[in-house]
Formats: C-alpha cells, sequence, structure tokens
C-alpha cells in the first residue's frame, strides 16, 4: 500500500486523482524553483519594511526599529502533516511543496525608561540592539485536475489544523472563477494560476537532455 492510501486525508475519503498524474509532479517541481518559489513569497505580503514599535512591561517602557528580511528561501516537496508522537503518531497527509523562509528581525535605536505610577517616567537609556532568526511556512497544494474547491479547502484546513504552517496556496494548471478565487480568498488561502511560463516550463523538461546517472 502506498503511503499517501494510509493517511488520515485518505481515511476521511479524500481521492487525489492528481497523485500518479506526470504533469502534477511537474508542477510540484516548477513551484519549488528558486524564481518561481520568490514570486509566491512576494504574493503573500509578508511586511518586511523598517518600522517603529513600542511594548512596555511592569517596570520598562520599551521604543526600538524593527527591520524584517527574508534571508533565504528553501523548498521541500511531500511534506508530512503528522499528529501524535512515538507510537502514537500517524501521517495526516503529504503537502505537496512546502516553502520555509528563512527570518531575521534585526532591532536598532532601541532604548527603554523606567516607568513609574508615582511621577513622570524617567529619562531614556539606550539599550542593546538584538538580531532575532526565525522561520516561516508557506504550504504549497497543487491541482492539474479540476477538483471541487470545497474538496481542495478541507483538504488544506485539515493539514491547518494538525501543522504550524501560517500561509496557504492553492496552485492550479487550470484557471477558477471569481466566485471560487473570493471563497479561497475567505478562508485564507491564495489562488495562484500556473499559466504560460508554467507551459514553458513543462516544454523544457520535455527537450531536456536524460540525467548522467550512473548505468548499472
Amino acid at each position: 500500500m502506498h503511503a499517501h492510501e494510509r493517511t488520515l486525508l485518505a481515511r476521511m475519503g479524500f481521492a487525489d486523482p492528481d497523485r500518479r498524474d506526470p504533469l502534477h509532479d511537474i508542477a510540484c517541481r516548477y513551484v519549488a524553483t528558486q524564481p518561481v518559489a520568490q514570486r509566491l513569497v512576494g504574493l503573500l505580503k509578508i511586511e518586511c519594511s523598517q518600522r517603529p514599535e513600542s511594548y512596555c512591561t511592569e517596570e520598562w517602557e520599551v521604543e526600538l526599529l524593527v527591520d524584517k528580511v527574508i534571508k533565504k528561501i528553501r523548498a521541500a516537496s511531500e511534506f508530512e502533516v503528522a499528529k501524535g508522537e512515538r507510537q502514537y503518531r500517524s501521517t495526516v497527509g503529504f503537502v505537496d511543496v512546502l516553502l520555509r523562509m528563512d527570518m531575521e528581525e534585526r532591532h536598532t535605536s532601541c532604548r527603554r525608561r523606567i516607568r513609574s505610577k508615582l511621577s513622570a517616567n524617567g529619562s531614556w537609556y539606550p539599550d542593546r540592539d538584538s538580531i532575532e532568526r526565525y522561520t516561516l511556512d508557506a504550504g504549497i497544494e497543487v491541482k492539474t485536475t479540476d477538483v471541487p474547491i470545497s474538496d481542495a479547502m478541507r483538504q488544506i484546513n485539515l493539514y491547518r489544523s494538525y501543522s504550524d504552517i501560517k500561509y496557504w496556496i492553492l496552485a492550479t494548471t487550470y484557471p477558477l472563477s471569481q466566485s471560487q478565487f473570493d471563497c479561497l480568498a475567505n478562508a485564507r488561502i491564495l489562488h495562484v494560476y500556473l499559466g504560460q511560463r508554467f507551459q514553458d516550463f513543462v516544454k523544457e523538461q520535455a527537450n531536456s537532455q536524460c540525467s548522467s546517472s550512473v548505468e548499472v
């Protein structure tokens, strides 16, 4: 039995007509290429500009400048979403492509002053600059067969409930209607249409040379 047939997704009756479609495999490779991954991340509109921030604790009032940048985008195919641990661990499903963004957040021009409930707040003191590093994930579901939009939404929402993936993209090789697009947007799912540039990529793959694998 194939690993995809043992998932929670399969047990819930979600059919995957694309699983054995060669075009689906090519589409997954396409969205995982660095130029396409960068365009997709750009569509997510992640706030990366420098901005002032301030916050208060019981003792301090703090002000700083925050500069967020995306340092690197990594792509992984067939990313497993699982639930439970150890002997209770089971596979929920496999995300077609995961884009992992290495984020760097620089905190500069930091300063703080003591808060006082009895008198005016005190003088400002310079504070150390710092850098915070973390990752953000975007999951991409690729569809090359026209499936009901509700099925795609249920699949993504199932993955969303069992993972920490923040952003979700549905990439289709066929256009959607405006009502379908709006339905996805209301569910916080970005839709992208794999159009002419993808067709050019398919032709390139068909004309590419065989690999230099060792024959045995």
